[in-house]
């Protein structure tokens, strides 16, 4: 990668409870994303298991660097494309993360990322995380968060803060609410003048309706492109950096904000 970045996201019909059929899907989706040259490959939340109830998500979890992180692993490394997926993370019946893995072309973990804000069923399922993670690939910062997070200002900002130009959000958004999703992914790109790049899922359980809309957000807050809802796609968009410079060639956020006044 240099000025620019190929990205790919993968809104995928997520079957809740069924591994193997996510990881069929999830190998196609490598394989559709490698022949397309993209550099990164972006899935939805708990893409692996979906959501289920909490007897089977203890069952369905697994530790990192489990059975199915070995099996995503060959994946990536025999298509050659950086991969960033959704897991739960099993530490004890009593903990367990929604977590994010980084994987970059040869098959190496560059990040874990524990989902930091839990959304109403969630807290009764999952532990917080506490920490907020920052992956450097090529040229690119990027920050990884999950669905419910964006919808705060502050994990979006503390990781422009820290450099990062590129937020992925890896999102299991229900309707009717895609229209609370598109508002905070905009905002969040605008007003840290970074990309945002929101990968949410498709399909239906017992109770919610997914309908994806996964959207990419330019710097200056326009929509670059936004993917048809109930429509299991892989989508490709190359990204500029030089777009960067040029959000915050008339106005700066960052550097104009007033931090003295903000304690």
């Amino acid at each position: 990668m240099e000025k620019t970045c190929r990205i790919a996201l993968a809104q995928l019909t997520v079957i809740d409870g069924n591994k193997e059929e996510n990881l069929k899907k999830m190998e196609e989706a490598i394989k559709i994303a490698s022949e397309a040259a993209a550099d990164i490959l972006i899935l939805p939340e708990l893409n692996l298991t979906g959501l289920v109830s909490e007897e089977q998500m203890k069952t369905m979890a697994e530790v990192r660097e489990g059975e199915s992180f070995r099996r995503i692993q060959t994946m990536v490394r025999s298509y050659s494309v950086s991969l960033v997926y959704s897991f739960p993370e099993y530490v004890s019946d009593e903990e367990m993360y929604i977590t994010s893995c980084f994987l970059n072309k040869d098959g190496q973990t560059l990040a874990y990322y524990r989902k930091t804000h839990l959304f109403t069923d969630e807290k009764r399922l999952f532990s917080r995380g506490n920490e907020w993670i920052k992956v450097s690939l090529g040229p690119l910062s990027i920050g990884l968060l999950t669905c419910y997070d964006i919808e705060f200002p502050e994990p979006a900002r503390a990781l422009a803060l820290q450099g990062v130009n590129l937020l992925i959000v890896n999102s299991a958004n229900m309707a009717p609410y895609e229209y609370i999703h598109r508002l905070f992914i905009q905002a969040r790109a605008l007003e840290n003048q970074c990309f945002v790049v929101y990968c949410n899922r498709i399909g239906a359980n017992q109770k919610y309706e997914y309908r994806g809309q996964s959207a990419v957000i330019g710097p200056d807050g326009k929509l670059i492109t936004e993917m048809e809802e109930n429509v299991e796609a892989v989508k490709i968009i190359d990204l500029s950096l030089e777009d960067i410079q040029k959000a915050t060639t008339v106005f700066n956020y960052l550097a104009d904000r007033r931090q003295e006044l903000y304690q």
